[in-house]
């Protein structure tokens, strides 16, 4: 009888997945499996190196190539005049930046601790990726917003009916009472 490799058929329901939805993120693999950010993030690579998906570009975003596409080959840095730069792990190793062994040193660390270049590409690019997420968030609430303004509705009481509904309701009431006790106070009730 044979068995299918669970771990195949997982990589397949990624791929089948980002090019379904012609998106590919950590984060977006994170939450459509369940899965922690390290299996996530080991997904994203291999899709990379499979060709799959693109490299992260400067804001972290992939594109989903399509199964006939080959992608191009992916710079490691470019200069301001747009030539490409291709950066070694010897070269780095030249400059005094990273240790025979592959590792650079961390800041304010002991001497033994480092991080491989690897796992500091993925914070990058974790971050850059939420950082996109949380840009496009929040154009679709600007969006929201004229919509609900388009059809007559006052957007800065929407905004403090919103704030409200993240405090405590004992709170809000408590400053509500203490509001009314401050407008008597000056006469500003009828």
């Amino acid at each position: 009888m044979n068995q299918a490799d669970p771990a195949a058929d997982f990589y397949a329901r990624a791929v089948a997945l980002v090019r379904a939805e012609d998106r590919a993120s950590t984060t977006f693999l994170q939450k459509s499996f369940s899965i922690g950010y390290a299996r996530a993030a080991a997904l994203i690579e291999q899709l990379e190196a499979e060709g799959i998906v693109s490299a992260a570009d400067t804001l972290g975003k992939r594109t989903v190539h399509p199964e006939a596409d080959k992608p191009a080959p992916r710079p490691v840095s470019a200069n301001p005049a747009g030539a490409e730069v291709q950066t070694t792990m010897a070269d780095l190793i030249a400059l005094g930046k990273v240790n025979t062994d592959g590792k650079i040193p961390v800041k304010n660390t002991d001497a033994d601790k480092a991080v491989t270049a690897d796992e500091l590409r993925q914070f990058i690019e974790q971050y850059e990726s939420l950082e996109a997420e949380k840009q496009d968030i929040a154009e679709q609430m600007k969006d929201v917003m004229a919509e609900a303004k388009g059809r007559g509705y006052d957007t800065k009481v929407i905004k403090r009916i919103i704030a409200i509904r993240k405090r405590d309701r004992d709170d809000v009431a408590e400053e509500d009472a203490m509001l009314d006790l401050y407008k008597q106070a000056l006469e500003m009730v009828r």
